[in-house]
């Protein structure tokens, strides 16, 4: 029992302390963040991503980081990317089948917490319908309205959400998203 205590600390101790808390990260510790996982420390991606996603209360900003990671073989990068794809303000859609794809290959990869994602995201399908076209219509005015009301975060995910609509509906639509679109989406 003491080796178990003594390997527990000694890992606490060694491990920077980002790794630990990112709730209590700073600009100069996100930047310390970027630089590693930029040299493919995987960690770091995770851990910058969920800062902003969490801390920095901009989910769309995180998208980038976590494919990286998962893209790198990091499950729990995996995880809190399908995640992301169930958070209407990450501007990814509420996409179940992409979320679902997600916690498999972290589940399958040895990520335990995905695997318990995995089955409540089965559940909760098994008893809600999926989001329809006024519910999507809903959301995304939700969306627009934070926006409006200078919500960072609800604008980059209605920035994200508008980029990844599918092409039908051409000249149409573009008027729509022009009309739509507030003008500090183009910074």
């Amino acid at each position: 029992m003491k080796n178990v205590f003594a390997l527990t600390l000694a890992a606490l101790l060694l491990a920077p302390a980002h790794a630990r808390d990112y709730t209590n990260l700073d600009e100069k510790g996100a930047e310390k963040l970027l630089q590693e996982c930029e040299k493919d420390q995987l960690d770091s991606c995770v851990t910058l991503a969920l800062w902003l996603r969490d801390v920095m209360e901009a989910p769309a900003s995180a998208y980038e980081l976590l494919k990286k990671a998962c893209d790198g073989g990091n499950m729990k990068g995996c995880n809190v990317l399908g995640n992301l794809y169930l958070d209407p303000y990450s501007g990814l859609g509420m996409d179940q089948k992409q979320a679902k794809a997600l916690y498999e290959k972290a589940c399958t990869g040895g990520y335990s917490n995905a695997c318990t994602n995995l089955r409540g995201l089965k559940e909760e399908k098994a008893t809600t319908p999926a989001e329809d076209d006024n519910a999507k219509q809903a959301r995304l005015q939700s969306l627009y309205n934070s926006c409006m009301m200078e919500n960072d975060a609800a604008c980059a995910a209605l920035q994200r959400e508008m980029e990844s609509q599918p092409a039908a509906g051409g000249q149409q639509r573009k008027e729509q998203q022009r009309k739509e679109k507030p003008s500090r989406l183009d910074k």
